[in-house]
């Protein structure tokens, strides 16, 4: 008898003192939310010296030089990404007018309405603090009787923002992957880059992708490009132009039907290379 109630009591010792322990505290709880991610690891950088020369030059010399060939690519793939990227972009945009509330976990919220002509949207951006210097991204988007919590986009960035990988999905009744984004900055050198790649699985574009670079080298001949690869005819535009003076080169076959570099000056007209 006096065994088993030295069992007991041994018992009813531990159960004490496992009830007395607190639970582990949360690293991160209290402190500030991860920085949101600049609006350049996720949107292409629009040029406006190069596209305003577009609007402003003389339509006769438009229709005869390189650079009008150059700059109408320019226009037009960055309107194709804006008209499928835009209500993601809305509510990326958003995202910076918001606080985030913590959720535990290393995990915070940013929960907020968003509109457009087409409606009104309730994103729910989360940010989650990983261990290797990087946060995971999760954008999920509802619209009142037409669809919830749809996963829309993620992505990976880095905490100094020097890269970022992005997925986009095709739209929220057909959540599966669209482009995939990768950003790359050096800090130190002022070069950037950032590709939207076709990842539609089976279509014929698939691989396709459309790249910005530029760069604050004030040596370089050319300090921005643009290029554009169609895979289903494996044809790459290339087009290099420097943004202070605005004279570049284009090589593009599918247009000129070679491989040579096309040239125009500062003042728009086709030159030699």
């Amino acid at each position: 008898m006096k065994k088993l109630g030295f069992f007991a009591a041994l018992v009813l010792a531990v159960s004490v003192f496992q009830s007395c322990q607190k639970e582990p505290l949360d690293p991160h709880a209290g402190k500030e939310a991860p920085q949101l991610p600049a609006a350049a690891t996720f949107i292409l950088p629009i040029d406006q010296k190069f596209k305003d020369g577009f609007t402003n030059s003389d339509p006769d010399e438009r229709t005869i030089n390189n650079w009008g060939h150059s700059v109408a690519n320019v226009i037009f793939w960055n309107t194709v990404l804006t008209v499928h990227t835009a209500v993601p972009v809305l509510a990326f945009h958003e995202s910076f007018n918001h606080e985030a509330v913590y959720q535990g976990g290393g995990i915070w919220l940013w929960a907020y309405t968003v509109s457009d002509n087409s409606g009104t949207y309730h994103a729910k951006l989360y940010g989650e603090l990983l261990v290797n210097s990087e946060v995971k991204w999760d954008m999920y988007i509802s619209k009142d009787g037409a669809f919830s919590d749809v996963l829309w986009y993620s992505g990976i960035t880095a905490w100094d923002q020097s890269y970022a990988s992005w997925t986009l999905n095709y739209n929220p009744f057909n959540p599966t992957p669209f482009i995939t984004i990768e950003y790359l900055k050096d800090n130190g050198a002022g070069q950037a880059s950032i590709r939207y790649t076709n990842v539609i699985p089976g279509d014929a574009g698939n691989g396709s992708y459309i790249e910005y670079r530029e760069s604050a080298d004030a040596s370089a001949e050319f300090d921005r490009a643009y290029d554009v690869f169609k895979s289903d005819i494996d044809n790459l535009l290339e087009i290099n132009w420097n943004s202070i003076d605005s004279h570049g080169r284009v090589r593009d076959f599918e247009k000129f039907g070679d491989l040579d570099w096309h040239c125009w000056g500062t003042d728009l007209q086709d030159g030699q290379c």
